[in-house]
């Protein structure tokens, strides 16, 4: 993106005509033995393609006359900026040391050695046979041609040739508007190409910081006025990207009209590339974030968890493709083959996947678990040994909050594999446990209190009306116990723990208004005296007694059983439908 912006803007400045990209010899396919022919075929096919390209109708096309160059060595961001200027350059050292004869040019495409154009003392210029059979200005004609143009820069144009079609780029119309002690040689470059880069460094930083300072401004009327819901330091956190992006483009931009030499123009245009692309890089990674936070923030609207699983997958995977993106474009600037490092990767990939197979698994799992959605981002689980509520679904692991706070990372490969007990889908919660009150209790007492407790739960506002039992259950080693057996209707364990307080403490104050005792567990000790002894009658008349103890017990039995039901057998129980309530979801 950064190349292209530099190289549209390039030639909106005037400094390029032609529309498309120069040839790149390295990386385009062998070209067939007709375009062979036409183009490139022979010494004297390249150097008419070369000097006719200058004069077209339309103008100079430079982007023609480059594919004629050998730019393998440069790097594709280097070709693509430079090989304009190069081509403009070699047509003024032509036109500045002979009339071209092309009947004197090898026109035979196997011709054997190089032809030679003219022999100077920084180099040669010379067109060579390239391995797929192209014929080319070699390499060391590209690499040399900067000073060679500088011994020629001071000559005329040969008589016959047309000076209206003379190129002139901007770093050579600067340089022959600087007087000539800034044109003097000071470590690789002239004086005044030092004071040009010093200037666009310094422009492009004056315009980042006026960028920054513009853009802090916007953010904060943005974040008042429409996405104050968005975290103001995410906003600001892309703004430094962004203005080291423009930076590194204004600097591309000014380089292009100082001339620098070939290597040095290299190592300044590599490096601007790779800022460039680090910069890009974490601003996507902030705009991410951005489009991530506003997402979450619908998704949290919404009643369904599925969306606030798929959020963080879908973030992780848009950063994971951005710095793939980053790192491709690095390796292509500085000369590293794509195609083979893909290559290779692809070869190595069984060998990956065998390494990484656990990982590969947990990929996997994670994408098991967001298909079956066994539970959702705040649900209540227990896996294993591990138990606690999901906070984070991740690629590789499942993040889980437990109740002590501490945060455990499960692989997703065992979530798959374990048994997976989710507690948060519960429609309600549940709450058993045993009231023991004093064995002084009297019965209808009792049977108040409980119908008491009834009472209170289905007066409650978030207790289950249609399931519920409150009954004298079991007699105790030192109380009667009362069996409460009851559900709640929360949508997570603090709203449970609230109600259940509730409803306890309103059965403390029912037991206290009633003067129901709970008791306290206690111990009866008999102590035997020594000199006790059974009274030789004990067992005198006893069965007598018996029978008519057991008599008086059944017809107290009967009588109190027919005072209790009236005379009919009650039904089984039944509850009543519960009424509607406003509780939503209630299965955290």
């Amino acid at each position: 993106m950064t190349i292209l912006t530099i190289v549209v803007v390039m030639e909106l400045a005037g400094v390029a005509v032609a529309q498309e990209a120069p040839t790149d010899p390295e990386t385009t396919p062998a070209a067939t033995p007709a375009q062979v022919s036409v183009a490139h075929g022979s010494p004297r096919a390249t150097m008419e393609t070369f000097l006719t390209s200058f004069y077209e109708e339309d103008g100079p096309n430079l982007d023609r006359a480059a594919s004629c160059l050998d730019l393998s060595g440069l790097t594709p961001a280097v070709r693509s900026l430079q090989g304009r200027e190069l081509a403009g350059m070699l047509k003024r050292v032509i036109d500045r040391t002979r009339m071209v004869d092309p009947k004197k040019i090898p026109n035979n495409p196997d011709h054997g050695d190089p032809w030679i154009f003219e022999r100077f003392d920084a180099g040669s210029v010379a067109i060579t046979r390239m391995v797929e059979g192209r014929w080319l200005f070699s390499g060391d004609t590209v690499a040399a041609l900067w000073d060679i143009h500088d011994e020629v820069t001071d000559r005329d144009v040969v008589a016959g040739i047309d000076e209206a079609h003379d190129i002139v780029t901007p770093a050579m119309w600067i340089r022959g508007a600087v007087p000539e002690t800034f044109r003097k040689r000071v470590v690789f470059l002239e004086g005044w190409q030092w004071i040009g880069v010093l200037i666009v460094i310094l422009v492009g930083v004056i315009v980042s910081r006026l960028f920054t300072a513009v853009a802090a401004t916007v953010v904060d009327r943005a974040i008042t006025r429409k996405f104050h819901q968005i975290d103001r330091r995410l906003l600001t956190a892309t703004i430094r990207p962004a203005s080291v992006l423009l930076m590194v483009i204004l600097w591309g931009i000014g380089v292009l009209w100082l001339g620098l030499p070939t290597v040095i123009f290299k190592i300044y245009v590599e490096g601007i590339v790779v800022v460039a692309v680090v910069a890009f890089t974490f601003m996507a990674y902030r705009l991410i974030d951005i489009a991530s936070a506003v997402a979450e923030r619908r998704t949290a609207a919404t009643e369904s968890r599925f969306d606030d699983l798929l959020v963080p997958l879908i973030r992780k995977s848009l950063k994971v493709l951005v710095v793939a993106i980053g790192l491709v474009t690095v390796a292509g600037s500085v000369g590293i083959e794509v195609a083979g490092l893909l290559a290779g990767i692809g070869l190595g990939g069984l060998a990956f996947a065998l390494a990484a197979q656990d990982t590969v698994s947990n990929l996997f799992g994670s994408v098991t678990v967001l298909l079956d959605r066994p539970f959702q981002v705040g649900d209540w689980i227990v896996a294993g040994d591990v138990e606690g509520t999901v906070e984070e679904m991740g690629f590789r692991s499942t993040r889980v909050r437990t109740f002590y706070n501490s945060l455990i990372t499960l692989p997703n490969s065992n979530l798959i594999k374990a048994s997976v007990d989710n507690l948060g889908a519960r429609s309600y919660r549940r709450w058993s446990t045993r009231l023991g009150v004093a064995y002084d209790t009297p019965p209808e007492k009792l049977d108040a209190f409980c119908e008491g407790i009834r009472a209170l739960i289905e007066r409650h506002p978030y207790t289950r009306k249609d399931y519920y039992h409150v009954y004298f259950n079991e007699f105790g080693a030192a109380s009667l116990e009362i069996m409460l057996y009851v559900f709640f209707v929360a949508p997570d364990w603090a709203t449970e723990l609230r109600e259940r307080h509730r409803l306890a403490v309103d059965i403390l104050r029912l037991a206290h208004e009633m003067g129901v005792e709970f008791a306290f567990p206690t111990q009866t000790l008999y102590l035997r005296q020594e000199d006790w002894a059974a009274p030789e009658t004990a067992g005198a008349g006893y069965p007598d007694a018996s029978r008519a103890e057991e008599k008086k017990a059944r017809q107290t039995a009967q009588r109190l059983v027919d005072d209790a039901l009236g005379g009919q057998v009650p039904p089984p129980v039944a509850f009543a439908a519960p009424p509607e309530q406003d509780g939503g979801n209630a299965g955290e």
